[in-house]
């Protein structure tokens, strides 16, 4: 287990987003591993996302598309290799993201998202470096939402 360094600076093109929720390691790793949960919380507009492809191994796919409540219109689509699996402290990915402006050669992003156990919480850090700085406030906006919903979703489940 590596012990998250809060006072590291972000390199060029990278992102760091660091959270801290109310829940143990443990539930907010599933969160993000395991299909039935990660459809609950992973979008920034709040709906439940359709979980086509998701095989957290190493080299394994995931494709995740948004519905659109009121069209037959998907609102985005990001698909994506899961490059490290290390339960339940470490989860590194690749994305291709279609949501972005309706870009139809994908906006692409890595992100190393890290998880530490702090008493009852669960401190996470996510690094996204990205391709394209000029998607750098719409990503944090995102993402920042998505965590909102996290915490949302976590709360949910520890009653």
């Amino acid at each position: 287990m590596t012990k998250i360094n809060l006072l590291e600076e972000p390199k060029e093109h990278e992102i760091i987003i660091d959270r801290v929720f109310d829940a143990p390691i443990e539930l907010v790793w599933n969160a993000w591993t395991k299909v039935k949960q990660i459809n609950k919380w992973f979008n920034s507009a709040g709906l439940d996302i359709d979980v086509i492809e998701f095989d957290v191994r190493p080299n394994g796919h995931f494709r995740f598309k948004i519905p659109n409540p009121d069209s037959n219109k998907i609102l985005g689509e990001y698909t994506g290799t899961y490059v490290k699996v290390q339960s339940p402290y470490e989860l590194s990915f690749n994305v291709k993201d279609f949501s972005i402006n309706k870009n139809p050669n994908g906006i692409s992003a890595s992100f190393k998202a890290l998880f530490e156990s702090v008493g009852k919480q669960t401190l996470l850090r996510l690094i996204i470096t990205l391709e394209d700085e000029s998607y750098r406030e719409i990503t944090v906006t995102g993402w920042n939402q998505s965590f909102e919903n996290l915490a949302s979703y976590l709360g949910n489940k520890i009653v």
